[in-house]
């Protein structure tokens, strides 16, 4: 629904929080991030005077106070975003989520995962009669595994656990090299050798290569007698699997001479995961990227490499490569992306560095300042198409991790 649309539907109905809520969400597609708080804003003021019983059916307002936390977040005003994902939790929806949200300010803070683990407790026991397992979920994606493993232990006959409750607990336990655990349970209960236990960053984690992984480091441990037999294919999907679980050397160790292609899965692997400057350094060491190569994993591994020179700054050279990628594959949208964000990027900097010898009020400087406000929110506009990778709270926690082996 576009704005005039909304804005005519509100002048009948002024105290529609449904209508404030979607004008809110139009506005952030926007790029228009006051304006889009404003509206949630609005909408929960609504909502808050509605008398229980008649409350808008088609208002969630959970969902609400959710977005209006991640977009204060968005606007730097943490303390009242805290607040807003607390009502969030408060009104028993999306708690998860909002708990996460929580912690990842907190820990961005400086909060330790004991700490973590007390506060995320106090906030979901105040609102949720069983609140181990959403306080134990929140914990594992925010990568507080040892915290979440004591709490998954603790509630495994409790009310409300589910398989997929157990599958994390299972990886948790791999996080934390409790290998043998992990097998235990993966044995106990019989899990299919080909289910999916988790989706994480394009890569598929499957029971078989997760107990290729466990035998591998304890076999690792004794020496290496015992360890299983892998097919090039099946050593490959353990050794991202691996990656995937926090097992960097052990990966290496498993494919510890790969072919060119896959070589690059690694690294395209470590980057997905959150090992970004592990990545990093192996892209720089590499003679050239396959700019011009039309394979899926050489375009793959230039955008990984475009990110990288952009978010060091190096606007141009990064756009150099995401015109390459582009160039070989006309299709890829975020290689586009990437190359406009480049462009307003160079342009903000020009703009900033004219402004810095303006007298500020001035004719010139004013109009420098709307052309910078008009750059942001087109940036904010394209960050909205998530070209770039996004992590999770748990994967950033990998950003400046180092591993003792060496990729090649």
């Amino acid at each position: 629904m576009n704005k005039g649309r909304l804005s005519l539907l509100l002048k009948s109905q002024p105290e529609s929080s449904t209508l404030h809520y979607k004008l809110g969400i139009w506005y952030r597609s926007r790029g228009m991030m006051d304006e889009a708080a404003a509206s949630l804003e609005q909408a929960l003021f609504y909502a808050s005077r509605s008398p229980e019983g008649s409350k808008e059916h088609t208002f969630d307002e959970p969902l609400c106070w959710l977005e209006y936390g991640k977009q204060l977040r968005l606007l730097g005003q943490s303390s009242q975003a805290a607040a807003a994902f607390e009502q969030c939790v408060n009104h028993n929806g999306y708690i998860i989520e909002a708990l996460v949200e929580i912690g990842d300010m907190l820990y961005r803070a400086g909060m330790t995962d004991d700490d973590l683990t007390l506060r995320l407790t106090a906030i979901a026991s105040a609102s949720i009669q069983n609140h181990a397992i959403p306080v134990a979920e929140a914990l594992r994606l925010l990568g507080a595994y040892h915290a979440a493993t004591e709490i998954y232990a603790a509630s495994m006959q409790s009310q409300g656990w589910t398989e997929n409750n157990l599958v994390h607990y299972i990886l948790c336990l791999i996080y934390i090299n409790q290998f043998k655990e992990a097998l235990a349970l993966l044995s106990r209960k019989a899990i299919h050798q080909e289910r999916v236990l988790l989706m994480t960053a394009q890569h598929i984690i499957r029971v078989t290569e997760v107990i290729n992984v466990c035998k591998c480091c304890l076999y690792g441990m004794n020496g290496g007698n015992g360890m299983p037999a892998l097919s090039r294919y099946e050593a490959l999907e353990t050794a991202k699997t691996a990656i995937a679980l926090g097992k960097i050397d052990e990966a290496l160790a498993i494919l510890s001479s790969p072919t060119p292609h896959e070589y690059n899965e690694l690294i395209y692997t470590l980057y997905q995961q959150g090992y970004r400057e592990l990545a990093a350094n192996r892209i720089a060491e590499m003679d050239q990227l396959p700019l011009y190569e039309r394979s899926q994993i050489s375009l793959d591994l230039c955008f990984i490499a475009a990110e990288i020179q952009y978010d060091a700054g190096k606007y141009e050279e990064a756009a150099a490569i995401f015109e390459a990628i582009y160039s070989t594959d006309p299709n890829h949208s975020p290689a586009r992306f990437g190359a406009a964000s480049c462009y307003l990027q160079q342009t903000h900097r020009s703009l900033i560095s004219k402004m810095e010898s303006c007298v500020i009020g001035s004719e010139t400087f004013m109009k420098i300042d709307r052309y910078l406000s008009n750059i942001t929110r087109a940036l904010h506009i394209l960050n909205i198409t998530q070209w770039h990778t996004e992590w999770t709270p748990a994967q950033q926690r990998n950003h400046q991790a180092t591993s003792a082996a060496v990729l090649h």
